[in-house]
């Protein structure tokens, strides 16, 4: 990457756009539309709040669960789904970031030096 640090630079920013959008664009996993209509009957006299939460699974499990074990394997298991994403939405931001830094600082010194 001596010869051309713009490369290193645009490739930075862009895996600092995708681990951005990975990180900070995500939402929670979404419940499918049984589990969402049992919550809502549930939650109905709860206010609009907790209706709009029942389209979380997590959320939407735990408050349609009758088990506490299984309520606590379904949580758990929609929360792993999100920690993947989130750990590759850090490592991409991570690496863009040495990345972008590193072609930066090599194009300014090139800049300088020619």
């Amino acid at each position: 990457m001596r010869k051309n640090p713009l490369v290193l630079l645009v490739v930075g920013v862009i895996l600092l756009i995708a681990g951005a959008l990975l990180t900070f664009g995500g939402t929670a996993p979404a419940a499918d539309a049984t589990t969402v209509a049992k919550c809502q009957e549930r939650m109905k006299d709860q206010g609009a709040e907790m209706l709009g939460r029942c389209k979380e699974s997590a959320f939407a499990t735990a408050m349609t669960a009758t088990d506490a074990n299984a309520a606590a394997r379904a949580i758990s298991a929609s929360k792993n789904s999100e920690i993947g994403g989130n750990s590759l939405g850090m490592f991409l931001l991570g690496l863009g970031l040495v990345l972008a830094m590193a072609g930066g600082l090599a194009w300014r010194k090139r800049a300088a030096t020619a």
